[in-house]
């Protein structure tokens, strides 16, 4: 070929291609164009289509387009039917994917991201995973409640749907995220909606102790260092010991001192404490609790229903004296609980009141009549009144001590006819 042919031929070759890349440069900006003119108007599924035809003829897109074509989406999405709507967001989902590969994808997003994904045709619970718990760590505090509820949500699935070793894998991993979740909706001031929500799928999967107590121990080592917050997060976990029947674990006492420490005039802390040492045969430490809950209150009949309680665990302890001379110090709505407690003192303490048999026995007398009272108030008695008259002193008993008409109880100050 002579070199004006050639040069010719190359000419025409080079023009063409130059006409070939003006027309897909120009194809690509009136897609764009017609994309945004759709916008204006809001037809948001208009300017979805014209975002796809003109990714394809611009060889893909940069940063700024892509980022209008998810917003375009979503708002097709959010204007669609129940039956389109999936459609859209199998298109966000994929161009979340191709933007990935791009470099072009801002994490930020993942929350929004793994959501989509869960809502799409083809969910992928592992990889909605890798972005909530990537998002969660990242947004922190800022985290929207949604995604907290979410986020939960899909490692329930994951787990309701594995077997195995996965399956103890994804339960042990539901307790630690229950912990920490638990802890960010206290630290952002979540709704109890949310909370509510977690524990619910919480308590699907965990059922009893064995289960929670190895993981709480981390758990308080690293409580919200704001009090109101700690407080916060030590009740929902003290409830939820209570729930699973936990509350004989040393983990649950030491959850309510650790509230006793952060709020020691908190008269609920306090009894709760009471009421836990109590259950561990601490009675002594149980009555000194209720006498600090007492010292706090300055409801009167608060006062009365403590003093009421420190006299049930006197009676617990064997100090039958010291039960006997607070239950009768007590008014109003305890009055009858009180006197029960009062005459079982007197029957129990019966052996070691009086200088002789038939003076003790008198003591029986004495436990009657209180408990008398106390059914007639409310008082429960049990079989305790015909066990006590049972041990009355006999007939036998009253001749030979001279028949008194009156005995006096030297440990109450008070008398008794022993011929009744």
């Amino acid at each position: 070929m002579k070199l004006g042919k050639l040069l010719l031929a190359t000419f025409l070759i080079l023009g063409a291609t130059s006409f070939a890349q003006d027309d897909t440069e120009r194809e690509c900006k009136r897609m764009r164009f017609l994309a945004g003119e759709e916008l204006k108007i809001k037809n948001y599924k208009g300017a979805v289509s014209y975002y796809i035809k003109g990714e394809a003829i611009c060889g893909n897109y940069d940063a700024a387009n892509y980022k209008r074509l998810i917003g375009s989406t979503r708002n097709a999405i959010n204007s669609t039917t129940d039956k389109e709507k999936v459609a859209y967001i199998d298109t966000v989902v994929a161009t979340y994917i191709r933007m990935e590969t791009a470099g072009f994808y801002d994490k930020k997003d993942d929350l929004l991201r793994a959501s989509y994904i869960l809502q799409s045709s083809k969910p992928d619970r592992d990889k909605a995973d890798g972005l909530f718990r990537r998002g969660v760590d990242t947004k922190g505090k800022a985290t929207g409640e949604g995604y907290v509820s979410y986020f939960y949500y899909n490692t329930y699935a994951m787990f309701a749907a594995a077997s195995g070793e996965k399956k103890a894998n994804l339960k042990k991993r539901m307790i630690t995220e229950y912990f920490e979740l638990s802890s960010l909706i206290s630290e952002a001031g979540m709704s109890v909606k949310t909370q509510e929500t977690i524990t619910g799928y919480f308590n699907a999967v965990v059922k009893d102790c064995k289960d929670i107590l190895p993981e709480l121990n981390g758990y308080m080592e690293n409580l919200p260092e704001d009090n109101e917050l700690k407080k916060g997060s030590l009740m929902n976990f003290i409830t939820l010991l209570e729930k699973k029947k936990c509350t004989d674990a040393p983990e649950y006492g030491t959850l309510i001192n650790k509230y006793v420490e952060a709020d020691p005039t908190s008269l609920d802390a306090q009894l709760m404490k009471a009421k836990y040492l109590t259950s561990k045969g601490k009675t002594s430490e149980a009555i000194k609790t209720l006498r600090t809950a007492k010292g706090i209150t300055t409801d009167d009949a608060q006062k009365q229903e403590i003093t009421y309680q420190i006299a049930v665990a006197q009676f617990k302890a064997h100090s039958y004296t010291a039960a006997y001379n607070t239950a009768m110090s007590v008014k109003g709505k305890y009055r009858g609980k009180s006197l029960a407690i009062a005459g079982k003192a007197v029957g129990s303490n019966a052996n070691n009141c009086g200088a002789s048999t038939f003076d003790r026995k008198c003591n029986y007398i004495y436990a009657v009549q209180l408990l008398e009272k106390a059914r007639a108030q409310g008082g429960d008695v049990g079989g305790s009144i015909s066990s006590y008259k049972s041990r009355y002193p006999t007939s036998s008993d009253i001749f030979e001590n001279g028949s008194p008409a009156s005995v006096t109880l030297s440990c109450y100050g008070v008398s008794v006819n022993p011929k009744q």
